[in-house]
């Protein structure tokens, strides 16, 4: 399967479950906009690995969120990777400021070795997998907060 056919499941998928627009860009990544969160994309790999699935909302938040403590900030997207099922939370310092800056990924195999998923497939994990990037900002958000309030 080629990389757009590929991308053409996904997008199908966000429109359909999801009820959203979705867009395939230049890279063949799956752009959409969820009304509560922000800029969503699917990063795929059709070819050697169409099997794998990486839906990724980044820079959502950065390290304001800890007023600059970047240990803190560390410390807190540690605890939600062990907390939550299947999203993970990174840090990646952005080149424009040097400030750290939070994206959120799942990441997983949709498909056997070598196989594209089904569209069934991707329709029955679309909403799971969101709702799963949504429980770990949501987390982080929470922590941060507690912590603020620890003060």
């Amino acid at each position: 399967m080629d990389k757009q056919a590929l991308a053409e499941i996904y997008s199908k998928a966000v429109e359909d479950q999801l009820g959203l627009k979705a867009k395939i860009d230049d890279d063949k990544d799956v752009v959409f906009k969820h009304p509560d969160l922000g800029v969503f994309f699917f990063s795929l790999e059709a070819e050697g690995d169409p099997e794998f699935m990486r839906l990724v909302f980044p820079n959502f938040v950065n390290e304001g969120l800890t007023g600059g403590d970047r240990q803190k900030l560390l410390a807190l997207i540690n605890t939600v990777n062990m907390m939550n099922k299947a999203v993970k939370l990174y840090a990646r310092e952005n080149k424009d400021d040097g400030k750290l800056s939070v994206s959120a990924s799942v990441e997983y195999f949709v498909a056997g070795s070598d196989q594209a998923p089904t569209q069934e497939h991707i329709n029955a994990i679309i909403k799971r997998t969101v709702s799963a990037v949504k429980a770990g900002i949501e987390n982080l958000l929470k922590l941060a907060k507690a912590g603020e309030d620890s003060m």
